[in-house]
């Protein structure tokens, strides 16, 4: 008795099917792959990870003999970037006739400004202190193992609810904490003169993969001192994580991602300062 001779038609039309899914799983998964590589290796081609440290210094009248020691970014452990530069001697910018000397000890770094006078600062236009430096990224600017520089690395921190996020933002990742930080000034002056600092570090990524983006996470520190009480004061600070994307990383994990080598200098850039007009 014959066999039913539809039977081979069908196996072959099995076999047909199944090669053709097959083939394009491969294709997907080929494409998948090249997209991931193409990311991986644009992401770090295009990668700039920088630390912008600014200090702004307003005093509403004539001061003299100034002496200031200010916080300077640091970690709780492992080296600073930040604090190599200061005391490589360059790359910070000062206003006129200011001297900067970077002052540690074992526990704690200061920045030590010595100036003959500062005139009282225009409304809206302070003194201003910065320095920028570039590093082999990314920096990591989540709060999830987060030990970055900071600029009070010995402060303890409590987690708090985030001021001020615009609406339409993604929070998932955004993590606020507040700490306080110290800062010294003596000057000559009427007691009634006010000096205020306020300090911001920013930790940067910028890539371009179909388009610029980046993530990053701030820290502020706001400290007054006042002619009749001058010497040591503490102020409110924040410190702010997991702003920006952070959609790239899956990808570039696949990739080898690497974490920012705290030792490492590739390029500095002072910023603008001075004294105001």
């Amino acid at each position: 008795m014959n066999g039913n001779p539809y039977g081979g038609e069908r196996m072959d039309r099995t076999r047909t099917v199944v090669l053709a899914v097959l083939a394009v799983v491969v294709v997907l998964f080929l494409a998948v792959f090249s997209l991931t590589v193409y990311m991986g290796i644009t992401y770090r081609a295009s990668l700039a990870s920088t630390y912008d440290y600014r200090v702004s210094i307003a005093s509403d009248t004539d001061i003299g003999n100034v002496t200031l020691y200010l916080p300077v970014p640091g970690r709780r452990s492992g080296n600073s970037v930040v604090l190599e530069r200061m005391g490589s001697g360059g790359g910070l910018s000062l206003p006129a006739g200011w001297t900067a000397t970077l002052l540690g000890t074992e526990k704690v770094d200061f920045l030590e400004l010595t100036t003959r006078e500062i005139p009282a600062s225009p409304p809206g236009n302070p003194y201003l202190i910065s320095l920028r430096v570039q590093v082999k990224g990314p920096i990591v600017t989540e709060s999830d193992g987060f030990d970055g520089l900071v600029i009070a690395p010995l402060a303890p921190r409590s987690p708090v609810a985030c001021p001020g996020i615009p609406e339409g933002i993604s929070t998932e990742k955004i993590r606020c904490e507040a700490y306080r930080g110290t800062a010294y000034a003596d000057f000559t002056g009427p007691t009634a003169a006010n000096l205020r600092f306020t300090f911001n570090l920013t930790g940067r990524n910028a890539w371009d993969v179909f388009g610029p983006s980046g993530n990053e996470y701030r820290d502020g520190l706001q400290v007054s001192v006042s002619g009749g009480e001058r010497g040591w004061k503490t102020g409110d600070g924040l410190l702010v994580t997991g702003l920006g994307d952070y959609g790239v990383d899956f990808w570039v994990d696949w990739t080898g991602r690497t974490v920012a080598s705290s030792g490492r200098q590739v390029r500095v850039t002072p910023s603008a300062g001075g004294r105001p007009a």
